[in-house]
């Protein structure tokens, strides 16, 4: 059918494959976070490794979704993403200890990977005049799910328990994520199978250029400053004497603006310079995160974490077509996912795990925890601007 191969609603699939992985990778683990607390006697450090699990996953299936879409239709690798991230919800509702919940969060990461790569790469086939603008729309929906989630998530815990909850957002996600996977492709695509195994950039040449480690260590560094509010908003609320309904705040609007700074960023990428764009983020981000840990005022702080998250949803949105730029269409799902290990296997040990370490051993000092996102953020500022566009690399090619 003709309506099947209109970009636009090729695109909607999309949002809809992505919106509950994304909800349940930034969403659910802050409203469970105490839950699990209670539930399995674990204390903060045990905690922040979830996030870590979640990151490792994604940073083991990145680079191998990218890859596989040289062989396999995009939209098979999403539907089998769907499927699994939908019924590991199952899982984690029948969780007995803190190891079953890690489970959960490296099969969430894993497949997580499976349905963000092949969607994006697919998008930015369909639309090359606007890589920016539909990488934004993309990421409003992967990244804004968990803000729309978050208080329906509290809500049914509260209301209906923990298991309840967990079931109820696996069987909404197998339904929507599985029924519109099968449509996300580039119509004609087989055709053009021939053409996608033209890659020019081997994996040597890539981990030979500079510009792909500064990227790769901007990504370890504000990645971790990113990711942790997720995990860290329920505790760091918690301390200032909020309770679940209040504290959520905090998190939807990390969340909100984590959504919408995707969609502006990535049309504002379009027109302006990748490089400084985040160079203003993350500056913005670094001064929020200094403030914060001296403030009281729930809406104060809330307003505060609106700079962290959209760092975060800059950081992702930005980076899509940067790589693009950078490294070519063709190379785009390969060395993006190369780019996303350092957020996989580093982000969630220097930001969740590390910050729930020190925040044990300080009595929960979040002064100390914050100012190090604040350098984390400063220095990823710098190394953004090193980043060369891909006229200027050819060279090294």
């Amino acid at each position: 059918m003709r309506l099947f191969k209109n970009k636009k609603i090729i695109l909607i699939f999309g949002f809809l494959a992505i919106f509950f992985p994304g909800a349940f990778v930034f969403g659910f683990p802050g409203v469970m976070a105490l839950e699990w607390q209670t539930l399995f006697h674990a204390n903060k450090a045990q905690i922040g490794r979830l996030m870590f699990f979640i990151l490792a996953g994604t940073g083991f299936s990145m680079y191998l979704a990218g890859k596989l879409q040289e062989k396999i239709e995009s939209r098979f690798i999403i539907f089998i993403g769907s499927l699994v991230c939908g019924s590991a919800m199952i899982f984690v509702g029948q969780a007995d200890t803190i190891e079953h919940v890690y489970i959960w969060a490296f099969l969430e990461g894993f497949f997580c990977g499976f349905v963000y790569i092949p969607c994006l790469t697919v998008f930015q086939k369909l639309f090359p005049e606007n890589k920016g603008m539909v990488t934004g729309l993309f990421n409003l929906s992967f990244g804004g799910s968990a803000a729309v989630m978050s208080p329906v998530f509290t809500y049914f815990l509260v209301s209906k328990g923990y298991v309840f909850t967990s079931n109820f957002a696996a069987a909404i996600s197998i339904l929507l994520g599985t029924s519109f996977a099968l449509f996300i492709r580039v119509p004609g695509q087989k055709k053009e199978q021939g053409k996608q195994q033209l890659s020019t950039l081997s994996l040597k040449k890539t981990l030979r250029m500079s510009s792909f480690w500064f990227l790769w260590c901007v990504w370890a560094l504000s990645g971790a400053a990113g990711i942790s509010l997720i995990v860290l908003a329920s505790s760091f609320g918690a301390t200032l004497g909020y309770g679940v309904t209040q504290y959520v705040y905090i998190l939807t609007a990390f969340n909100v603006l984590n959504g919408i700074g995707r969609l502006v960023c990535g049309r504002l990428s379009d027109k302006y310079s990748k490089q400084k764009i985040l160079v203003t983020v993350f500056l913005m981000a670094s001064c929020a995160y200094f403030l914060m840990p001296w403030l009281t005022n729930l809406y104060i702080i809330s307003f505060l974490v609106c700079f962290v998250g959209l760092a975060f949803g800059a950081l992702f949105v930005i980076s899509a077509p940067l790589v693009t730029e950078v490294f070519g269409l063709e190379n785009f799902g390969k060395v993006f996912g190369l780019v996303f290990t350092a957020y996989g296997f580093f982000s969630g040990f220097l930001g969740p795990w590390l910050s729930g370490v020190i925040l044990d051993i300080t009595d929960s000092n979040f002064k100390i925890v914050f100012s190090l996102f604040a350098v984390f953020y400063l220095v990823s500022s710098v190394l953004i601007l090193r980043v060369k566009s891909k006229k200027n690399i050819v060279g090294s090619r």
